[in-house]
């Protein structure tokens, strides 16, 4: 399992909830924006800077994602 966001206009709240997640349950988040985001020190938790414009995160998280995997999109 890994956890997808869109990260572009995921409030910081949710994106607090889901490092603590990652931390305690050691599940891959990944935040994808079109800008780079900081995200805490974690082998859990990453960040991929995708080139702006309408859906870029959204298509690179439909590229990556498996079966199983959870997405967090608008």
């Amino acid at each position: 399992m890994h956890i997808w966001v869109d990260a572009d206009a995921c409030p910081a709240v949710v994106k607090d909830i889901l490092f603590r997640a990652a931390r305690r349950t050691e599940v891959p988040v990944t935040l994808i924006a079109n800008q780079m985001m900081r995200v805490p020190p974690s082998p859990f938790i990453r960040s991929l800077q995708v080139p702006a414009g309408f859906d870029q995160a959204d298509r690179r998280i439909a590229e990556s994602v498996q079966a199983g995997d959870l997405v967090v999109t608008a």
